[in-house]
C-alpha cells in the first residue's frame, strides 16, 4: 500500500476520530512498517493520527488497560506502580488462527457463550488478518477495581474450556474429514489429537498469555501491514456473512460500528460471566488440591436423598431472593455428585426455582441445565465456606466442622449414625 494511500485513509475524519475515541486513557504504540515508535504514547487529537501517518505510521495499537495518565508509564515500571496507575481494563479475547473459517467458527461460539452468560455488550472486530478480537468492557464486569492480568486471564481460560468440545465438533462438521484439517493446518495427526480426540486448540489459539500488563491490541479501524486490511468492527449478528472485502480500506465507508463502546453500558451488567468464571477457577483449584485425597469422599454408590444434604444446601433448596445464580451452579454439581439422574435433577431444579423470590428467568435456567447436561465430567460443588457465606446460606453444624465440601456431609452424617 502506498504511503499516499495510507495517509489518505487515516486522514478520513471518521477514521481519525474513532482512533482517538478508542485511545482515550489507553497507552498507544504507533507502528512504522516493521518497527514501533516510542512508548508510552497517546492519541489526544485527530491531527495526532494524521501527523503520525504523514511521518510513515502504518498502524496504531492500544493497551487493554486504561490508565490515569498513560504518559507516566516507564519502561521499567514496577507492578505496584502500574497497579496504582491503572484505572481499569477491558476483556479482549484474541483468536489466533491462520485459517479465517476456523477463527470465525471460534468467534461465533464465543459470542454464543457470552450470550449464554447474559452478556449483551460484547463487541467484535476483524483483526485485519485471519483472526478476530472480541471485547467486553471491564466496567460491565464490575464497577470495582479487579486484579489485572489475573482476572481477564481466568475469564478467557474459562471461556476456552467452555467452548472446547463444541469447537472441535463444529470444525469437524465444517471440514467433513480429519484429513482436510490435517491438510489445511499442515500438521501431523499426532499433533492435533489429545487423548484420542481432535484438539481444536492444536490448530487455533485463544491467547491468554497475551493478556498481560501493557500488552497491545491493534486499534479498531487501524490497518494490518501484512494484508493491508482494516481491523474492522462489525455487528455480532453479521459475523456469519462477513467478507474480507468489507475490510478493504476503500470499502470502509463509516465507523458507525464501535468496538468497546462504553456509552450504553450499565456497570456490572456482565457480572454473571465474572462470577461463573471465578467459580470455575475456584472449583478447578480445589479439585487439584483434593486430587491426592481419598476419592471416596466424593463418591457414592447410590442416590443420596436431599434430607441428608448439609445445612447450606437445605437453605438453598428452601428458595432464595439473593445468590440464586451462584446457588444454582453449586446445587446442580451437588445433585450430579449425589448420584441423581438427569430427569430428577431437572425436576428438582425447576421445583426449587419456583420457590425463589423472584425465580430465575426460564430461558436462563434452561440454558444452564442444558450446558450442565452436556458436561461429561462430574465435579463436586464449590468447597466450604467462603462461597456459601457470600451467598448467605452458611450455617454450619458439628458435622460441617469436619468437611471441606458439601458433598462430604452425607458420608460423615452416615458414619455418625452408624
Amino acid at each position: 500500500m502506498k504511503l499516499s494511500e495510507i495517509i489518505a485513509y487515516y486522514s478520513e475524519p471518521e477514521i481519525s476520530a474513532e482512533l482517538v475515541r478508542y485511545a482515550e486513557d489507553r497507552e498507544v504504540a504507533v507502528r512504522f512498517g516493521e518497527v514501533f515508535g516510542k512508548r508510552p504514547d497517546t492519541l489526544q487529537f485527530q491531527q495526532d493520527v494524521i501527523n503520525a501517518a504523514r511521518k510513515g505510521a502504518t498502524s496504531f495499537h492500544c493497551s487493554e488497560e486504561k490508565w490515569n495518565d498513560p504518559l507516566q508509564l516507564k519502561q521499567d515500571s514496577a507492578k505496584r506502580d502500574m497497579d496504582e496507575l491503572r484505572s481499569g481494563w477491558d476483556l479482549i479475547i484474541d483468536i489466533d488462527c491462520k485459517i479465517l473459517e476456523w477463527s470465525t467458527i471460534c468467534a461465533q461460539l464465543l459470542l454464543e457463550s457470552l450470550k449464554f452468560h447474559e452478556v449483551k455488550c460484547a463487541s467484535i472486530k476483524f483483526s485485519g488478518g485471519t483472526g478476530w478480537h472480541i471485547g467486553v468492557p471491564g466496567i460491565a464486569l464490575s464497577d470495582e477495581k479487579l486484579a489485572f492480568p489475573e482476572t481477564p486471564q481466568i475469564i478467557a481460560q474459562y471461556l476456552r474450556e467452555f467452548i472446547g468440545p463444541h469447537l472441535a465438533d463444529r470444525i469437524l462438521q465444517n471440514e467433513g474429514d480429519i484429513k482436510k484439517i490435517l491438510e489445511k493446518s499442515k500438521k501431523k495427526r499426532e499433533e492435533i489429537f489429545k487423548d484420542d480426540k481432535f484438539d481444536p486448540f492444536s490448530v487455533l489459539g485463544i491467547d491468554t498469555i497475551a493478556i498481560a500488563p501493557r500488552h497491545m491490541i491493534r486499534a479498531p479501524y487501524s490497518l494490518n501491514e501484512k494484508k493491508w486490511l482494516a481491523s474492522l468492527p462489525i455487528k455480532p449478528e453479521d459475523l456469519a456473512r462477513f467478507s474480507v472485502d468489507a475490510a478493504q480500506p476503500e470499502n470502509v465507508r463509516n465507523t458507525d460500528v464501535k468496538f468497546l463502546d462504553n456509552s450504553k453500558i450499565t456497570a456490572g451488567e456482565a457480572s454473571q460471566l465474572l462470577m461463573q468464571a471465578m467459580d470455575w477457577w475456584h472449583n478447578r483449584n480445589e479439585r487439584r488440591e483434593t486430587r491426592n485425597e481419598k476419592r471416596a469422599e466424593f463418591e457414592f454408590t447410590e442416590k443420596v436423598p436431599k434430607e441428608k444434604f448439609p445445612p447450606c444446601m437445605q437453605l438453598v433448596l428452601a428458595g432464595l431472593s439473593d445468590g440464586r445464580k451462584r446457588s444454582l451452579f453449586a446445587l446442580i454439581n451437588l445433585l450430579k455428585s449425589a448420584k441423581w439422574d438427569w430427569q430428577e435433577i431437572e425436576s428438582e431444579i425447576k421445583g426449587w426455582n419456583a420457590k425463589n423470590m423472584p425465580p430465575l428467568k426460564t430461558g436462563y435456567l434452561k440454558a444452564q441445565l442444558s450446558w450442565h447436561k452436556r458436561q461429561t465430567q462430574k465435579f463436586p460443588p464449590p468447597n466450604c465456606r467462603d462461597y456459601y457465606r457470600d451467598v448467605g446460606v452458611c450455617q454450619p453444624d458439628k458435622i460441617c466442622d469436619k468437611i471441606k465440601n458439601p458433598i462430604s456431609y452425607p458420608r460423615f452424617r452416615r458414619e455418625k449414625s452408624q
